[in-house]
C-alpha cells in the first residue's frame, strides 16, 4: 500500500478529493473498492434514501388497516404494517430471482425493490416499545409521538436524535440523562431547561450557550459551574427570581422573539471552534468519548470518518444514524451490525452488501426485507458453497460494470430528494433536483381547515384540557395541528405557553440555528492556529481554537 495520499476527482461535483494511506487500508479490510464520489456527495446520495420526516397516511396492502407510513400510498411496492411485516403471513424469499450477468447489478436490484414489501415505519413498537406508534427511526421508548432517529427514551414528543432521555419537547440532539428539556440543541445531562445550545450538566436555566455545570441561569454564554446569572452578570437568588418573575415567561407573547434576540447577543461573545469533549485525534463537531474520529454528533466512536449522529461506532466510514456498528461502509443506520456495506437498514446483521432493510440476518448480498437469513443473493436461497462462488462472480461484474463500492444510486431512491434527509443537508431548488435527474415529491393540494381556535390563548394559565380537542392553525404556514394531553401536561409542568407554530416550522427553526455540517478551514481569531470549523469564513463570529477559548470561559 502506497504511503501517499490518493487525490481524485468527485465523479458528481468534479471537486478534488483525497484518500489517505489509512482510508485505503480501511477499504481493503473491508474487500471494497475506493470510492469515486467526494465526502459531501456519498452523504447527499446516502442521505436521499433516508425519510424522516415525510409521514402519510395510507392503509397497510396485506391487512388493509389505516396506518402511518414514511411511503406515500402511490408507492410502487407494496407496504406493511409493522405487526404484518413481522409477521409470519409472508416471506421475503418468494420474491428471490437469478442474477443476470448480462446486466448491470443496480437495475435488477431495484426490479426486486418495487417487488418486495417494505416496512411503514421503522420501529419497534409492540415488541421493545410501547405507545410510540408514530415514530420513526426508533426503538426502545415508551409513550412517545413524533420523536425521530431517536432509542431508550420516554415520554418524549415531536424530537430528533435524543437519546436515553425523558420528558424532552421539541429538542435536537438532547442526549444522556437528560430530563425535562424543552427547544434545546447539542445538550447532555440538563433538567428542567428551556432554549439551551451546546450545555452540559446545566438545570433550572433558560436561554444559554456554551455553558457547562450551570443553574438558574438566564440568557448567558460560556460560563462554567455558575448559579444565578443574568445575561452573563451576578445575580443574587432575589435578584435573579425577581428578574424571571418580571419576564413573564409563560405567556407566548413574551416568549416569542427572545431566541432571535438570544442568537444576537451570543455573538457578541467569542466561540469555541469545536464541541469537542474527551476526545483524541478529532475533526468535526459535537463528538464526545470519541477517538480518531472525523464526524459529528457521535458518541463513543472510535477509528471512524464521515460519522453523523452515531454511538459507539468503530472502524465505519460514511456512516448516518445508528448504535455500535462495526467494521460498516456507507451504510443508512446499520444498527448492531458488523461489516455490512452500502446497505440501509439492516439491523443486527452480519456480512452484508447492498441490501435494504433486513434484519438479523448474516450473508446476504442485494437482498430486500429478508429476517433471520442467511446466504441469500437477490432475495433466493444459496448453499454456503454456491452463495460465496456467486457472490465474487457478481462483484467481479460489478467491478466491470463501475457498480461496485458503489451506495444505491440517487436516482433509483423511492422519495422525491425534497422528502428525504438530503433536502435538510444538502437543499437543492426543485430546478436543481429535476436538472441532476432526480425525482421532486409534489406537495399534495390540501384545504386545510378553519381553526376551531382561531385565537390561542397567550398565557399557559388560560389553557384548559379542552385545548386538547381543538384544530389549531399554524401562525407560519397555516398547516393545521393539534396539542396532545401528554404535551399539554409538559406545558404546564414546565409553565410554558402552548406553541403557535406547527412541529414542521419549529422543527425548521432550529435548524436554522446550527451551523451546518460542514468543515471549514479558518484561523484562530487569537492566535492564529489552523482550525478544521463549522464556523465559515464569511461569519462574523470569533472563533478560538482550545487553548485560547479556555481563556474566556468564566
Amino acid at each position: 500500500m502506497t504511503e501517499k495520499k490518493m487525490k481524485k476527482i468527485c465523479a458528481v461535483s468534479g471537486i478534488e478529493f483525497e484518500i489517505t494511506p489509512e482510508d485505503l487500508e480501511f477499504y481493503e479490510k473491508m474487500g471494497i473498492s475506493a470510492p469515486t464520489l467526494c465526502p459531501a456527495e456519498r452523504e447527499r446520495r446516502r442521505l436521499a434514501w433516508r425519510n424522516e420526516q415525510s409521514l402519510y397516511s395510507r392503509k397497510c396492502d396485506l391487512c388493509q388497516k389505516n396506518i402511518i407510513s414514511i411511503h406515500h400510498e402511490k408507492a410502487k411496492f407494496p407496504v406493511y404494517c409493522n405487526s404484518c411485516w413481522f409477521g409470519d403471513k409472508w416471506d421475503g424469499l418468494k420474491y428471490g430471482k437469478d442474477f443476470d450477468f448480462s446486466r448491470p447489478f443496480f437495475p435488477q436490484f431495484r426490479e426486486l425493490y418495487d417487488q418486495v414489501p417494505q416496512i411503514a415505519i421503522i420501529n419497534d413498537n409492540g415488541t421493545k416499545s410501547e405507545n410510540c406508534e408514530y415514530c420513526q427511526d426508533f426503538s426502545n421508548g415508551k409513550n412517545c409521538y413524533l420523536v425521530i432517529g431517536s432509542w431508550f427514551i420516554k415520554d418524549s414528543f415531536y424530537s430528533l436524535d435524543c437519546n436515553r432521555s425523558q420528558d424532552i419537547m421539541d429538542c435536537r440532539s438532547v442526549n444522556i440523562e437528560s430530563e425535562l428539556c424543552y427547544e434545546c440543541i447539542d445538550c447532555v445531562r440538563i433538567y428542567r431547561c428551556a432554549f439551551l445550545q451546546d450545555c452540559q450538566n446545566c438545570h433550572d436555566s433558560w436561554f444559554l450557550k456554551d455553558c457547562i455545570g450551570c443553574s438558574h441561569c438566564f440568557g448567558c454564554v460560556n460560563l462554567r459551574q455558575k448559579q444565578y446569572y443574568f445575561l452573563n452578570e451576578k445575580c443574587t437568588q432575589e435578584e435573579y427570581q425577581k428578574k424571571i418573575e418580571a419576564l413573564q415567561l409563560h405567556k407566548y407573547s413574551n416568549l416569542s422573539g427572545m431566541r432571535e434576540n438570544f442568537v444576537k447577543f451570543v455573538k457578541k461573545f467569542p466561540h469555541r471552534f469545536a464541541q469537542f469533549f474527551n476526545t483524541t485525534e478529532c475533526q468535526g463537531d459535537h463528538l464526545y468519548n470519541c477517538k480518531n474520529t472525523l464526524g459529528f454528533n457521535t458518541i463513543n466512536g472510535e477509528d471512524s470518518k464521515f460519522v453523523d449522529r452515531i454511538e459507539a461506532p468503530k472502524h465505519c466510514y460514511d456512516i448516518i444514524q445508528t448504535g455500535a456498528p462495526q467494521w460498516c461502509c456507507d451504510c443508512i443506520t446499520p444498527d448492531s451490525s458488523y461489516m455490512v456495506a452500502f446497505s440501509s437498514w439492516c439491523w443486527n446483521c452480519k456480512n452484508i452488501a447492498c441490501s435494504d432493510n433486513c434484519r438479523g440476518s448474516g450473508d446476504l448480498f442485494g437482498c430486500i426485507s429478508l429476517q433471520r437469513k442467511n446466504y441469500c443473493i437477490l432475495n433466493k436461497q444459496y448453499s454456503k458453497e454456491e452463495y460465496f462462488a456467486l457472490r465474487e462472480k457478481i462483484i467481479e461484474h460489478m467491478k466491470v460494470t463501475g457498480e461496485w463500492g458503489e451506495f444505491f444510486p440517487i436516482e433509483m431512491s423511492p422519495f422525491g430528494y425534497n422528502e428525504s434527509n438530503a433536502m435538510g443537508y444538502h437543499p437543492l431548488s426543485k430546478e436543481e433536483v429535476l436538472a441532476r435527474g432526480l425525482s421532486w415529491k409534489e406537495k399534495e393540494k390540501k384545504d386545510y381547515r378553519s381553526a376551531t381556535l382561531p385565537c390561542i390563548p397567550d398565557s399557559i394559565d388560560d389553557v384548559t384540557d379542552a385545548v386538547c380537542n381543538e384544530i389549531l392553525a399554524c401562525e407560519t404556514c397555516q398547516k393545521n395541528y393539534k396539542i396532545q394531553p401528554q404535551e399539554l401536561k409538559f406545558y404546564q409542568k414546565m409553565r410554558l405557553p402552548i406553541p403557535h407554530k406547527c412541529f414542521d416550522c419549529r422543527h425548521a427553526d432550529r435548524i436554522k440555528i446550527r451551523n451546518p455540517q460542514k468543515l471549514f478551514e479558518r484561523k484562530c481569531d487569537e492566535c492564529g492556529t489552523l482550525l478544521q470549523t463549522t464556523f465559515a469564513l464569511e461569519k462574523s463570529e470569533k472563533v478560538l481554537c482550545e487553548k485560547c477559548y479556555s481563556k474566556v470561559v468564566n
